[in-house]
């Protein structure tokens, strides 16, 4: 998917999220934009790892690698794929404080969740925590945001307390999957009252070592069934 200039930016408009030409619009993408960005949303995906199914899948709910594999979550949910132009965004958020691009990405999420009939019975959200240092690091934790956006969506509550990131892991980008899940073993830790249904709230699901690590430490605090709601998801 790519947003290609198409005319040129009258001074007095903010420029589009995306293709950085003319736009007006609250959501901050001009029309050809949100054509392209609505294209994106929607697509069928696995409930078992997020991933886009393949056309010939017709009415199957998981793809063919999780067909029999035992997942710790109920549902993962994705609302859009981590294309080029969605990383730069949350780019933009996390590493720049770019904060004009949150209520586009917010929406989004908060769309796909009200969408999916799956997410009826969430009784809690959880945002994927960051560690103290990290959190200070950046200043807010963009998960964290997300779950607000979603949580007005929703009317589904966010708890503020009762799960905690232990260690700072530092970035997992350049790990394996194997070496994610050694790192993150025992990483967070829920000593709250907890309900029986929970969602975790993240920016992207890559390869789930956090959402599993962080679903591990919720079902040892007594919850009994985790999804996780992600805004993108690694192709």
């Amino acid at each position: 998917m790519e947003w290609m200039p198409s005319r040129r930016r009258r001074w007095f408009e903010a420029p589009c999220h995306l293709c950085r030409l003319d736009t007006l619009d609250p959501d901050g993408l001009c029309p050809d934009c949100r054509r392209e960005w609505r294209a994106a949303l929607g697509q069928p995906r696995c409930r078992a790892c997020g991933l886009t199914l393949a056309a010939g899948d017709g009415t199957a709910e998981t793809c063919a690698a999780c067909v029999g594999r035992a997942s710790p979550f109920e549902r993962v949910l994705a609302a859009v794929d981590l294309n080029p132009p969605v990383r730069a965004l949350i780019h933009r958020l996390k590493y720049r404080q770019d904060f004009s691009v949150l209520p586009l990405l917010q929406a989004t999420l908060a769309d796909a969740v009200v969408a999916d009939a799956a997410a009826v019975g969430v009784e809690a959200l959880v945002a994927m925590p960051l560690h103290s240092r990290q959190r200070r690091r950046r200043g807010f934790n963009q998960s964290w945001l997300l779950a607000e956006g979603v949580a007005r969506a929703t009317g589904v509550p966010l708890l503020r307390h009762g799960v905690r990131r232990l260690r700072d892991t530092g970035s997992l980008t350049a790990l394996s999957a194997s070496a994610r899940r050694a790192t993150l073993r025992g990483a967070f830790v829920a000593d709250g009252a907890l309900p029986g249904r929970v969602a975790i709230v993240d920016d992207v699901f890559t390869t789930g070592a956090s959402a599993r690590a962080l679903a591990s430490a919720l079902r040892r605090g007594g919850v009994e069934s985790v999804a996780v709601w992600a805004l993108a998801r690694t192709p």
